[in-house]
């Protein structure tokens, strides 16, 4: 008899916006040129077996060179954070270890909490900065330049 195979189910619980920071100068709007705007993405992982729920946060760092273009001044950052509903998974799509400590996640669903992270993010930074007189977007990753497939182990925060 063969077992049959499910899908794991996900949902978005919730997005939220952790920190939003805007340090826009008149010399820098005055000045910008959006091709030197260097961006940073960095990401967490957290997560509640008892709950089923998996956190991602999203941190992204707009910088612009000054001092002889050797130095970045961050002068935008906004963090998020996408919790995630998890439905019919197996130890081989998500594990718990270490009392909620390290989380392994399957590279593929991995891929997925991320890029609807990184999406809600971006959706969230363009409401926030629509006003602003410099053009800023946040642009598509590629998934697998993000997450290395050697590297499926993520520790909580």
């Amino acid at each position: 008899m063969t077992e049959e195979k499910k899908n794991i189910g996900l949902r978005i619980l919730e997005i939220k916006e952790l920190s939003y920071s805007n340090k826009l100068s008149d010399d820098l709007i005055n000045n910008f040129n959006e091709e030197k705007a260097d961006i940073k993405l960095g990401f967490g992982v957290s997560g509640n077996e008892e709950q089923n729920t998996i956190s991602i946060s999203i941190i992204v760092h707009f910088k612009y060179p000054i001092a002889e273009k050797t130095k970045f001044k961050e002068f935008l950052k906004l963090e998020t954070e996408t919790t995630f509903k998890i439905f019919n998974y197996t130890e081989n799509d998500i594990r718990f270890e270490d009392d909620n400590n390290q989380i392994f996640i399957n590279d593929n669903i991995m891929s997925v909490f991320l890029s609807t992270s990184i999406g809600a993010t971006r959706g969230m930074l363009a409401y926030k900065i629509a006003s602003l007189p410099v053009n800023l977007v946040l642009p598509l990753f590629d998934m697998s330049q993000i997450l290395p497939p050697t590297k499926n182990k993520k520790k909580s925060k």
